[in-house]
């Protein structure tokens, strides 16, 4: 198991400045005044730093605007990359709502309130997802055969109940991930520790829960089909994921209670 010591001293090896070290699941963190440092902890840790940095290129090169990838050292399994500047994480929804933010069920209604900030960033939010959907694709792996395509469009009609696997997804689209201009455009996002394969409809599962008109503006953003039930059923699955992590006791359970009910009553259609 790695110990801070030794991590720092693999940091100050590449980076060579003072930096906040932190730990998250399968890598160290180093924060430096603009760069922002990755630190393996094995080699299976290290295979998929390396796969989102080639992820990182393709998206810049589609004009998303995700960090660079400046250093990659694979002797010591750092990588290095910018850190994005910006209004990030709590600070945006008083600006998305214009005040303070609804309850759980009034952030389902159909007044819930929108302000230009808020209206701004759910288009650019719309914008982003469809930039991040079209700098790489499923069809574009080299590793996968035209044989394989062919078999899953033909199997396409039996997975329609659950969306098929056609986008590469950033996977966590929320404020925690994104930085923001003061106008609500996003210009930056980061953290692709749950990107891959997944239905283009699931980066917006998490709109919902910013009222309906944050939705309509973001969906017509996007520019492209999407299956608006889809887009329902992503929300209520990651409510619904919620509750694994904040159980009874814990701090947030009960607001991810009421997230869960409200949500479930507003979007779940059944018999």
């Amino acid at each position: 198991m790695d110990q801070p010591a030794e991590v720092r001293a693999r940091f100050d090896a590449v980076l060579g400045e003072p930096v906040e070290l932190s730990r998250r699941e399968d890598r160290w963190l180093a924060l430096g005044a603009d760069v922002i440092g990755f630190a393996a902890v094995d080699a299976r840790g290290w295979a998929r730093l390396v796969a989102e940095g080639r992820l990182l290129v393709r998206w810049r090169a589609a004009g998303v605007p995700a960090p660079r990838v400046l250093d990659e050292r694979a002797a010591l399994r750092v990588q290095v990359r910018d850190r994005l500047h910006g209004l990030t994480g709590e600070a945006i929804e008083p600006l998305l709502f214009g005040g303070a933010p609804p309850d759980a069920r009034g952030r389902f209604a159909d007044d819930a309130p929108l302000s230009r900030f808020g209206a701004r960033l759910a288009a650019s939010y719309g914008e982003l997802a469809a930039q991040i959907h079209a700098a790489a694709a499923l069809r574009d792996d080299p590793s996968v055969t035209a044989a394989t395509i062919e078999a899953v469009a033909r199997a396409m009609p039996w997975l329609a109940a659950t969306p098929p696997a056609t986008a590469v997804i950033h996977g966590d689209l929320h404020f925690h991930n994104l930085c923001l201009s003061a106008d609500g455009t996003i210009t930056g996002v980061f953290d692709l520790g749950d990107a891959g394969g997944d239905a283009p409809e699931a980066d917006l599962q998490y709109a919902h829960s910013l009222g309906p008109r944050f939705v309509a503006v973001a969906v017509h953003a996007y520019r492209r089909p999407l299956d608006m039930n889809a887009i329902r059923r992503a929300h209520l699955r990651t409510a619904l994921t919620h509750i694994l992590w904040h159980g009874p006791g814990t701090p947030r359970h009960r607001s991810i209670v009421a997230w869960i009910e409200a949500a479930f009553a507003a979007l779940a259609i059944g018999p």
